[in-house]
Parts: C-alpha cells; sequence; structure tokens
C-alpha cells in the first residue's frame, strides 16, 4: 500500500511541474498561477500546496528544468568536437538556439528573482555550475596555466557575454545584429574572450 501511494505522489508532483513548465513555455512567467497548474494537471488547487510553497517554488522548480535542458542542448552540441575553439562556438549557438526556440523559458530564467532573504536551492545552484564547468573546461585547454581564480571568472565573463548579445538579438533592439552577421560577430566574441591573457 505505501508504494502505491508513493507513486500516486511521484506521478502528481511529475504531472503538476510538466503543466507548470508547460504555461511557461506556452504563455511565459506572467500567465503562471496556482489555478491555471492545477487546471492543467486535473487537480485541485489544495494538491499544488501540497507540493510547492508558493509560485516562487513552483518558478524554481521550472528554471531548475529549463538549465538541465539548456546542459543537455549544449552537451550535444559539443558531441565529436575535439577543438576546444570549435566546442565553444558550438555552446554559443546551441545557447542561442535554445533561446530562440524556447523564448518563453528562457525568459523564466533570467526573469524571475526570488526575496532577497530565500536562498536558492542547491539544485539549482548546481545546474547553473554545471553549465558553466562545460564552458570551464574548453576554457581551461584553451589557457592550461590559468587558475581556479581565472578561470571562475572567465567562464562567468564568457557566459555574461554570449548571454548580453543573444538577449539584444532575440529582443530585437536597435544595436542588435541577426542572421549570418549576427553568428560571425558571437563566433568573434567567443575567439575573443577565450584567448585573451589573464
Amino acid at each position: 500500500m505505501a508504494g502505491i501511494q508513493k507513486a500516486k505522489r511521484e506521478e502528481a508532483a511529475r504531472k503538476l511541474l510538466e503543466a507548470a513548465v508547460a504555461c511557461v513555455a506556452e504563455q511565459g512567467i506572467d500567465a503562471l498561477h496556482v489555478r491555471e497548474i492545477a487546471r492543467r494537471a486535473g487537480y485541485s488547487v489544495g494538491s499544488v500546496y501540497k507540493y510547492y510553497a508558493d509560485l516562487d517554488d513552483i518558478l524554481i522548480a521550472v528554471n531548475t528544468i529549463t538549465l538541465g535542458r539548456i546542459k543537455a542542448v549544449v552537451g550535444e552540441a559539443i558531441i565529436g568536437k575535439d577543438d576546444p575553439m570549435d566546442r565553444l562556438k558550438a555552446l554559443a549557438r546551441a545557447y542561442h538556439s535554445f533561446a530562440l526556440e524556447n523564448r518563453k523559458l528562457w525568459e523564466a530564467l533570467f526573469g524571475h528573482r526570488l526575496p532577497d532573504d530565500r536562498p536558492i536551492p542547491e539544485i539549482h545552484l548546481k545546474e547553473n555550475a554545471a553549465l558553466l564547468a562545460v564552458i570551464g573546461q574548453s576554457l581551461l585547454e584553451l589557457s592550461p596555466k590559468m587558475s581556479a581564480e581565472q578561470l571562475e571568472a572567465r567562464k562567468r565573463t564568457c557566459f555574461a557575454a554570449v548571454h548580453g548579445l543573444v538577449l539584444i538579438n532575440l529582443e530585437n533592439r536597435f544595436v542588435g545584429l541577426s542572421g549570418e552577421v549576427f553568428m560571425r560577430e558571437m563566433d568573434f566574441l567567443v575567439e575573443r574572450l577565450a584567448t585573451a591573457t589573464v
């Protein structure tokens, strides 16, 4: 009996999270409401609160899923690439493609902010670290004399720079680039950041 109850709880948790992810993916962060999650999943509003304390809790779970998906996409993009610079360029391009194809989930990942007194859950931090580690591995191959402190700073700088370029591109800002020019300039940015002296 305990096994059946556990399975039911796990199924409910899975369905509720899937409903939350689908809601954000389709309509964005502002459309995420407990009542809508419950409706999509086929459960009561009270059931949502059995698994999540509030909307912040739900969004952390959704964003952790998104981080995992980004990590999978960029991981796949570098398969078979032996040259570290080629890998970094492929990572940047894969990140751009993910943002383009999953716009609302990507926006939620960077648009949601927890209250200052609430710590970010460990699982979310781990997914962040895993994504940066993929970048760091290639950077270290290019500059093996980098200290751990320098590597930590450089991989964060590389991510932030590519993210900013992608953000401006997707928002179609007046300084943004598009098409092949965008891709060429993103490669240029990656090359300069990855080979800059420390």
